[in-house]
């Protein structure tokens, strides 16, 4: 071997090496969640890139298994062991991944999942208008329609809650999403809400302004070729938790004639990785306590010793009582900020009041684990979203808050309170 070879092969195993040990790193991160702040990253990371995850190892096989093949070595050797183990593992997570998918009714596109299209990119809504103004605050709307939205019957609406923490955000977060949902033939409402700063809590003013928006769909229906019987409610993180305070309370919270003369009824709520319990959220242990305290502080005012009373009203379990819309619930396992354990509960207590909740838990996944639009988590996301709206918002009223699943779920399938997976 000339030493131009020998160099060139010594460059190609380096390469491979960095390229491979932070694969395995954060495939280990996410499948064992021990490692401090690891564990946050990986169970982001993983469940959007899993597809490229494993062709990197792949490809560093097949590097591994040429560099061998010249010149049999230690190194060659352990970097053919080292893709395989990351392969393998990166396989299991995927498999896991694609069967919640295949379980509840998703069919992936395997080749698509190695776009890098981010799920805010390469789209934008179609109207933004000011929906109210709060002491002096503009709060705007977007409306996203699909290209033949004045034809045809009226169509069904979701309206998006934006997460954030209470404090940040935007309506513009999932916007290649919801030009997915619009193109679906739904008329896509994503708003904003007042946030809290250090010196005005909105704990009992954010709801209020979802409600004032869905009063405002409800009183603009016409001109949006909407029809407001048939609207989903649908907010993320922060967001749905407002989302599922609005939908279960009947405090039409305004007083103000601006917003609309009536709150439509809803006829199913999904959110994405919800704040169920901000007790538990604030006493959760880990890497993000700070942020999250940080985050219910600003947003209720101050510590659960200052203001027990509001920590307790704002517990969401408190409103897992008859009558409720159907609901949707995804969440990460590994999620760092919002413990399962509390979706896990209210998901129990609200399907025993007899309301309809369907819950899917994705493995090796935290709180921002469909961010990439084609990966397995999003595709996965936007199809049960997809499936459920269509289930339920043309449906008759006098039967959108039964169950139609067996009492006791069915294991693997989207149904009941019963997780769809574990990576236990």
């Amino acid at each position: 071997m000339t030493s131009a070879k020998a160099l060139a092969r010594t460059g190609v195993l380096t390469l491979a090496w960095l390229a491979i040990l932070p694969i395995l790193t954060m495939l280990l991160g996410a499948m064992v969640p021990v490692v401090p702040w690891l564990r946050i990253f990986a169970s982001d990371i993983v469940p959007n890139w899993i597809s490229w995850f494993l062709l990197g190892a792949l490809i560093v096989g097949v590097l591994g298994g040429l560099a061998h093949r010249a010149r049999a070595t230690r190194v060659t050797l352990a970097l053919m062991a080292t893709a395989a183990g990351t392969a393998l593992a990166a396989g299991i997570v995927m498999t896991h991944l694609l069967q919640v998918a295949w379980a509840n009714g998703a069919r992936i596109d395997l080749p698509s999942t190695l776009s890098v299209r981010e799920f805010s990119e390469a789209a934008s809504p179609d109207r933004s208008l000011v929906y109210a103004r709060r002491q002096g605050e503009a709060l705007w709307l977007d409306v996203y329609r699909p290209a033949d939205a004045h034809t045809g019957p009226r169509r069904p609406v979701l309206v998006v809650v934006h997460g954030g923490g209470f404090i940040e955000g935007s309506r513009r977060v999932g916007a290649a999403n919801m030009r997915r949902y619009a193109d679906s033939g739904w008329i896509v409402v994503s708003i904003d809400y007042r946030l809290a700063r250090p010196d005005r809590p909105t704990w009992n003013l954010a709801t209020r302004d979802v409600r004032c928006a869905l009063r405002w769909v409800a009183a603009h229906a016409r001109g949006l070729h909407a029809d407001a019987d048939r609207v989903t409610l649908f907010g993320v993180s922060a967001g749905g938790n407002l989302a599922m305070a609005a939908a279960y309370t009947n405090d039409d919270g305004a007083g103000d004639a601006r917003c609309g003369s009536r709150t439509p009824s809803i006829a199913a709520v999904i959110v994405k990785a919800p704040l169920i319990s901000p007790l538990a959220s604030w006493q959760r242990k880990g890497e993000l306590q700070g942020q999250q305290r940080l985050y219910m502080s600003r947003y209720i005012g101050g510590s659960p010793e200052r203001y027990p009373e509001r920590y307790a009203a704002l517990d969401l379990r408190r409103l897992s009582t008859p009558g409720n819309p159907p609901t949707l619930i995804l969440a990460g396992k590994n999620d760092p900020l919002l413990p399962a354990a509390s979706v896990e509960d209210f998901a129990r207590r609200s399907t025993a009041a007899g309301n309809a909740v369907d819950l899917v838990m994705l493995p090796y996944s935290g709180h921002n684990f469909n961010t990439t639009f084609n990966s397995i988590t999003n595709q996965l996301s936007i199809a049960t979203i997809t499936r459920f709206m269509n289930r339920y918002s043309r449906v008759p009223k006098s039967v959108a808050g039964r169950s139609i699943c067996p009492p006791n779920g069915v294991e693997g399938r989207q149904c009941s309170v019963s997780a769809t997976t574990s990576n236990s």
